[in-house]
């Protein structure tokens, strides 16, 4: 490498304006990018003005680890005074957990030099991960927020006027109206990914909170609610165009679900065989696309409502008018899965493909059942013969995961 940094006529890369190497070395860890200052004379300051600090996928297990990259931590912060992007992935051992304090520090300091995006994730061996620096939420110029495996608490207000991207996961908070009250912080809030959220309080969000809440995302476009274990209210999601969500942890029989006006693309996860509510929510996605189904979670078989699909008395506009495309996930075959997947082609008239994959492979690693011998020839003979309203539709059978069965 030091052999073509000194050939200035081969080193394309040297040649390039600074502005434009910086922007090149933001995409590597920070490690990496200090590491360029041995190549050239050139290179020896240009990684300090890089203003994306990247130290992802570290290992602390023992004190002496934990001093050595809390100096070079505190290095790098101090060797420049704008940071636009900080990203930390720290695994802690239990030696290692005298390096929580350092964390609050580092995100102090970013929060009060511009950053536009934080990305921390801060783990250790036997579980449990720190408090989310309050700071944080307080910061004006803070564009994307991703967190992960921390505790949420300790506010009182959050001012978050230029979030546009929150990502949380395995991570907890109080009771769901702290939760709220973060989103509500965040007024232009544009994508939402909340995955494994949990709450140390059991009080939900009653029937006169949920419908006179004020939560309003409205400018929310992109929302993905996974293992989110409390309900939630659907209509601060109204004007999305695509959501994703575990219907059975956030739908409650008494709540109202909203016109999602907007809504393109819709992922229904572990409905559960529940065909009125699937009915139910198309009805209120007058312009969905694309509709992607998981019936059942992996360990759940409910015999009493594996038959009950009835023809609904009128076809909802989306499958009608505007469906695209039908993926459905898990499928294992059962007549009321079969009755339907030909409900749709019978009234999709614009339908242009439907795929369809068996249950995973983690459903083969359970006690053998009867919902885990899937047909897909019967399946592909049952479909493939029936009449389509779509002259143009195609059918594909993916049965990946039953090849996975035979090779295991």
């Amino acid at each position: 490498m030091s052999s073509i940094a000194d050939n200035d006529d081969d080193d394309r890369i040297s040649n390039l304006p600074e502005t434009l190497i910086c922007h090149i070395l933001s995409f590597l860890p920070t490690k990496q990018a200090v590491a360029t200052s041995v190549l050239a004379k050139r290179w020896i300051h240009l990684w300090c003005s890089v203003l994306a600090i990247n130290f992802s996928n570290t290992e602390l297990y023992h004190q002496e680890a934990c001093f050595r990259f809390s100096e070079s931590v505190y290095s790098v912060l101090l060797s420049r005074n704008s940071i636009k992007s900080f990203c930390l992935g720290i695994t802690y051992g239990e030696e290692g957990i005298i390096g929580f304090p350092h964390v609050v520090k580092w995100v102090n300091h970013v929060v009060q030099s511009g950053v536009e995006t934080i990305d921390l994730l801060v783990d250790t061996m036997f579980g449990g991960g720190p408090k989310l620096p309050i700071s944080i939420l307080s910061c004006k110029t803070l564009v994307v927020l991703k967190f992960q495996r921390f505790s949420v608490k300790g506010f009182t207000s959050i001012r978050l006027p230029c979030l546009k991207i929150l990502h949380l996961s395995e991570s907890g908070f109080f009771n769901i109206q702290d939760f709220m009250l973060l989103l509500t912080g965040c007024p232009i809030l544009e994508e939402l990914q909340a995955h494994h959220i949990g709450f140390r309080s059991e009080d939900s969000i009653t029937y006169q909170e949920r419908n006179s809440s004020s939560l309003s995302l409205s400018k929310l476009t992109r929302a993905n609610m996974v293992c989110f274990y409390c309900d939630f209210p659907l209509k601060a999601l109204c004007n999305v165009e695509f959501l994703c969500i575990q219907i059975d942890e956030m739908y409650r029989p008494h709540d109202e679900i909203p016109i999602f006006h907007n809504l393109a693309h819709l992922k229904l996860l572990s409905l559960n065989y529940n065909w009125k509510l699937l009915v139910h929510v198309l009805c209120h996605c007058p312009k969905l696309q694309k509709l992607d189904l998981s019936e059942a979670t992996e360990d759940c078989m409910i015999p009493d409502v594996q038959e009950n699909w009835v023809d609904p008395e009128f076809v909802p506009h989306c499958i009608s008018l505007n469906l695209r495309t039908c993926t459905l996930l898990r499928f294992k075959g059962l007549h009321g899965e079969l009755l339907m997947a030909k409900y749709i082609l019978k009234n999709a008239r614009v339908l242009q493909t439907m795929t369809i994959t068996g249950p995973s492979p983690c459903d083969y690693l359970l006690p053998p059942g009867p919902m885990l011998h899937v047909d897909f020839q019967y399946i592909e003979r049952e479909l493939s013969s029936f009449p389509r309203a779509s002259a143009t539709c195609q059918l594909s059978i993916e049965n990946v995961n039953y090849e996975f069965l035979e090779n295991s």
